[in-house]
């Protein structure tokens, strides 16, 4: 009986070719910010990656990293001297950071690894001119009390 050659014992490896452009930066990215929240759990160093900075990723590349990120529970908008939109991420210390003009076309977008992003912190200043108008409503208040 003549033996029949069914290929059933060679294994059959099957190699991927690395994504390209936009998809390969897009990949670059998500290891850097990988890098940058471990960086932010060690010491509390925060970074920002400013996607319009960077060579383009395409439509596809920023498409997948968009994916990627996803969106997670806290979001804000600003409106001062045009919009600007902060999105958690699926991953809790990375924020998407969009600002607009007043036209309401994208002038950065940033991708910023933090506890919180820097746009919703208060400046000092303001927060010094915030006790003391509180301090005045408070005076005014207790004299028609």
């Amino acid at each position: 009986m003549a033996h029949i050659n069914t290929f059933a014992d060679i294994p059959i490896h099957v190699d991927t070719p690395p994504p390209s452009g936009g998809l390969a930066l897009a990949m670059t990215l998500l290891h850097e910010l990988h890098t940058m929240l471990q960086t932010l759990f060690d010491t509390g160093q925060n970074g920002i990656l400013d996607l319009r900075a960077l060579p383009p990723l395409g439509e596809e590349g920023y498409q997948f990293l968009k994916e990627k990120l996803g969106r997670g529970e806290v979001s804000a908008r600003i409106e001062s001297f045009g919009r600007s939109e902060i999105q958690e991420t699926a991953y809790s210390g990375i924020w998407w950071v969009t600002h607009y003009n007043q036209d309401d076309d994208v002038l950065t977008e940033l991708i910023e690894v933090n506890f919180l992003p820097e746009l919703l912190k208060s400046p000092r200043d303001d927060v010094k001119v915030g006790q003391v108008r509180l301090g005045k409503l408070l005076n005014e208040l207790a004299e028609t009390m």
